[in-house]
């Protein structure tokens, strides 16, 4: 008999949001890393809509929220400080019903996401151990745990094991898998400062341009200000990283927070010379071993995505593990983990490598023809089409229809049950926790409420809107009534991750017979080593 359903090697924020997305489903989980406390410097600064998504489903957001920071503008600059171009972040459409651009201080999640494992009973936490070796057998894994200061060492058995252990995974080595280059291997200077209590600056982002030195100026959360300078050849990595070059650095650009800022202001949290790669697992999964977060992907820092893509792998294996190890679904689901998430994390790495390749040109003639179309791109926006800010990707093939939506978030309005409702909820407020199909109107209904049990077993509750009190949501804005207008979707087939697995369409067939025509099929995908399960 195994001691645990799952380990999961690494405590940082991916392996912390694995265990309490298991924690949710009840599943007998260990946690090892051999650190047992939050590393108390900044490191990853922003996330997205989606990724707050993840963190409502735990009941974290509005915490989370409350300690973050929303920045004004994104600004392309060149040496001489002249823009190139300007992105209002803003006024970017909101992401899964939260804002596209958040900024965040990375020990506080972390605290919030450790916190909130004090919630299940299931969770272990076994801190100052390290996976040290792994053995794969039919129906388990066997590690060998070493601990890090006694080097003293244990064997545990596990069902599965998720590898969320950084981007010197012990894990990928022992499981033998390779990293694949996408062509982005850069050294970066990386510089976290704290301002004093109190001190005003303007909340805007830059890119410096600059073919002598590229950098880069974020405010994040609170009085921290990220800077990031692109080191060259002859450039000494400790010099680089002492106090007063430093300084001397961010002097020129200080006064974009405000004239009254002097770079001598304030402390150096961190200043250490990275290298930016650009960095992808052949294969995500081997056997009954995951990789997720850095252990999986390492990405250039441009779009401010690395801590995203992790929290979106914890979210897609782990509701699918669940599943898997209570007996709703078949082990097979699992292979859509790799599949669905390696397609999604290399779109993200490849537009993080080209927004960088944009900032990090050194060329003065090519410096000079990218300033060139940045400007025009200006005057003709249709030229920068290709440069896109707060936008979302779509998963790979994998547990999906062949729609065209399928594999995006179900956007997530604001909605109430009833016109004497006081305040409206998000929608995932109303959804259950597994699949369900959202109909866009009343007038849908009757069509389609009976087929779910009748095809297939899959437990599938049809929601509507319109109609009010028992029979639906009232839509606080139109956005979904409007996507199903443009996109002539008459209902929306969602996964428990409230991915859109499914749409039926206002054309062809019956919408009663494309209903059951998608759970026919999901079902054979759910449930593929024959038995009857119900997916719950």
């Amino acid at each position: 008999m195994r001691d645990y359903d799952v380990v999961i090697a690494g405590f940082g924020p991916t392996g912390a949001m694995a265990a309490n997305m298991l924690g949710q489903h009840q599943i007998n989980t260990l946690i090892v890393d051999p650190q047992s406390e939050i590393y108390d410097i900044p490191r990853g600064v922003h996330f997205d809509g989606e990724t707050m998504r993840i963190f409502q489903s735990l009941g974290l957001a509005d915490t989370i929220l409350a300690q973050c920071a929303v920045n004004d503008t994104l600004n392309f600059v060149n040496r001489h400080g002249a823009s190139l171009m300007r992105a209002d972040l803003k006024n970017l459409p909101p992401s899964a019903g939260w804002p596209a651009d958040i900024f965040f201080r990375q020990p506080l999640v972390e605290q919030h996401l450790r916190e909130n494992l004090k919630k299940f009973d299931s969770v272990t936490q076994d801190l100052g151990w390290a996976v040290n070796a792994l053995v794969q057998h039919e129906d388990h894994v066997e590690l060998t745990l070493r601990h890090g200061e006694s080097g003293d060492t244990k064997t545990v058995t596990t069902a599965y094991l998720i590898g969320a252990d950084g981007a010197d995974s012990a894990v990928r080595e022992l499981a033998g898998i390779a990293l694949h280059d996408l062509q982005c291997d850069e050294p970066w200077l990386v510089v976290d400062w704290e301002l004093e209590p109190g001190v005003a600056f303007n909340r805007d982002v830059y890119q410096f341009c600059d073919p002598a030195r590229p950098g880069t100026l974020v405010p994040c959360a609170g009085q921290h200000i990220r800077w990031e300078f692109m080191m060259n050849p002859d450039d000494d990595r400790a010099t680089m990283e002492h106090e007063d070059t430093v300084r001397a650095m961010m002097a020129p650009y200080v006064g974009h927070l405000s004239p009254d800022i002097s770079a001598r202001q304030g402390k150096i949290l961190r200043s250490k010379v990275y290298q930016f790669h650009a960095l992808l697992a052949e294969r995500m999964a081997d056997g009954r071993v995951f990789l997720m977060g850095d252990a999986a992907h390492q990405m250039p820092p441009f779009l401010g995505q690395g801590m995203c893509a992790g929290l979106r792998d914890a979210e897609n294996l782990s509701w699918k593990l669940a599943g898997v190890l209570q007996k709703h679904y078949a082990p097979s689901i699992l292979s859509s983990y790799h599949s669905e998430r390696y397609a999604h994390v290399r779109a993200v790495i490849k537009q993080a490598v080209q927004i960088g390749e944009i900032i990090q040109t050194r060329n003065p003639v090519k410096a000079f023809l990218r300033d060139t179309f940045l400007r025009l791109g200006k005057i003709i926006p249709k030229l920068l089409s290709g440069i896109q800010f707060g936008q979302t990707w779509q998963l790979g093939a994998g547990l999906l229809s062949d729609d065209k939506m399928a594999g995006r978030q179900i956007p997530q309005p604001l909605m109430r049950q009833n016109p004497q409702q006081d305040m409206s909820q998000k929608l995932d407020t109303y959804l259950p926790d597994g699949f369900c199909l959202l109909t866009l109107s009343p007038a849908y209904l009757p069509e389609l409420q009976n087929i779910s049990a009748a095809v297939t077993r899959i437990e599938c509750p049809v929601i509507t809107l319109g109609g009010g009190g028992d029979d639906g949501l009232i839509e606080a804005d139109t956005e979904l009534s409007d996507m199903g207008k443009q996109l002539n979707i008459a209902a929306v087939l969602v996964r428990p991750d409230r991915q859109i697995y499914a749409t039926l369409k206002n054309e062809g067939a019956p919408l009663a017979a494309q209903f059951e025509t998608h759970l026919t099929i999901l079902s054979a995908q759910l449930f593929a080593d024959g038995e009857t399960h119900m997916a719950g």
